[in-house]
């Protein structure tokens, strides 16, 4: 935690411990505190509201009792407010709009420039979050708005069946051997490799074509961090090796319609050599012979490879009306209990903690989560969309250009001066 931080609650809590003034909840939140009992300068008796979609994917009653033993060590009260994915922000926007807005709410990264434009969100760091014990968390112009708890990576799968069947005797590492492995698996009549580009979803550009981008320091971004791909020499280089992917014929049948759950289904049931997919899908895949590894890079590149990720990320919504507490919350979220609150519920989602105190127990995950998992701790996560206004809009905009390209149908520098026009219209 920033000094300054320290500081300020330090003498925040002197003055309390010395008036003895209870404190008020957040978001309407009640002061519970017993008769004749002084407020604890730690926030004991506020209320505060948490709205998620965390408690309709964790096991039952999970998440219950994390909110249980935050309330029995700090003596805050944490409402849960619990809606699946898809009607979680639709719930966040309405509370804005008629000021009955949760105090916590969960973020995707697709929702953060929105919410930050809309003012729900707060500066994390001001209100007290300990930004120091996280590998990342979300800025907009700056300013901390978003710290995510678990990290959803995406490795590649590697069908080994189907690779010792073609005669592919090692999991390629750089392009020119993915392209050596890809024409082996075609010559033995199996599918190579899986882009889904269909537009339902239209996270393919991201997960797939991105994250292949991204393992080879390829950005969609300038070291000011202003979108830069018109002109873009890496982008042009990954341009390139996905057409020749696809003109000899290497990539999935039906690519321009294949959805992310299609692309995985098909990996489960051994249809294709290689996909990239998240990490917590590794249940899906019990009826195949698989590994995982680090998407391939191209050759000569030496770098550290970056990770695609989506997370189950946080804020702190403006309207907050003790906005530390809330803090403390996300605080105990990330490294309660010595870390163990974020290494639970990453073991317990199939997912990375982005807590650098945390210490998940994978014991009882498959060999293949724990080798990527030290791959994932060896490298960096990233993904340039979070934040991006519009991102789900641009995203299919450049589905659509990828396609074509594809296709034959636009030359590259077409598509990616389209992109550069999506991209800058976004952060208008």
């Amino acid at each position: 935690m920033k000094l300054k931080t320290i500081l300020r609650l330090c003498l925040m809590a002197g003055i309390m411990a010395i008036m003895a003034v209870a404190l008020a909840g957040c978001g309407g939140g009640s002061s519970d505190s017993g008769e004749g009992e002084e407020a604890a300068a730690d926030n004991s008796g506020t209320t505060l509201k948490f709205q998620q979609w965390w408690g309709a994917e964790l096991p039952e009653g999970y998440l219950d009792e994390i909110v249980a033993n935050f309330e029995a060590e700090s003596g805050i009260k944490v409402e849960l407010l619990t809606a699946p994915w898809a009607d979680t922000k639709t719930a966040i926007t309405a509370g804005a709009a008629n000021n009955t807005i949760a105090d916590i709410v969960s973020v995707d990264g697709a929702w953060l420039a929105e919410f930050v434009d809309m003012g729900i969100l707060t500066d994390i760091e001001a209100a007290g979050v300990d930004t120091s014990i996280v590998g990342d968390y979300w800025k907009v112009d700056g300013t901390g708005y978003v710290v995510p708890v678990n990290n959803f990576a995406y490795p590649m799968y590697c069908n080994m069946d189907i690779l010792e069947e073609a005669g592919v005797d090692a999991i390629p590492t750089t392009w020119s051997e993915l392209l050596d492995a890809c024409e082996k698996i075609k010559a033995a009549g199996k599918q190579a490799f899986a882009l889904n580009l269909g537009t339902t979803n239209a996270n393919g550009i991201q997960n797939v074509y991105g994250g292949t981008g991204w393992a080879s320091g390829i950005t969609l971004k300038n070291e000011d961090g202003a979108y830069e791909v018109a002109d873009n020499e890496g982008q042009m280089e990954l341009a390139e090796f996905f057409k020749e992917m696809y003109d000899k014929g290497y990539l999935y049948e039906g690519m321009a319609t294949l959805e992310e759950a299609e692309m995985t289904s098909n990996f489960a049931a051994g249809n294709c050599a290689f996909t990239i997919a998240s990490a917590a899908t590794m249940s899906q895949f019990t009826d195949v012979n698989f590994e995982t590894a680090l998407i391939p890079s191209k050759d000569g590149y030496d770098g550290e490879h970056g990770i695609c990720y989506a997370s189950w990320a946080v804020g702190i919504s403006e309207a907050c009306e003790n906005k530390e507490a809330a803090a403390q919350f996300i605080n105990y979220l990330l490294s309660g209990a010595d870390g163990d609150v974020s290494a639970g519920l990453a073991a317990t989602m199939s997912a990375f903690p982005n807590s650098t105190v945390a210490n998940p127990d994978y014991s009882e995950a498959p060999e293949q989560f724990q080798s990527f998992y030290e791959l994932y701790k060896e490298n960096y996560v990233i993904n340039e969309y979070i934040g991006l206004p519009n991102a789900s809009d641009v995203m299919t905009n450049m589905t659509n250009d990828l396609v074509k390209y594809l296709e034959g149908e636009i030359e590259a520098t077409e598509m990616l001066t389209n992109w550069q026009g999506y991209l800058d219209e976004a952060g208008k």
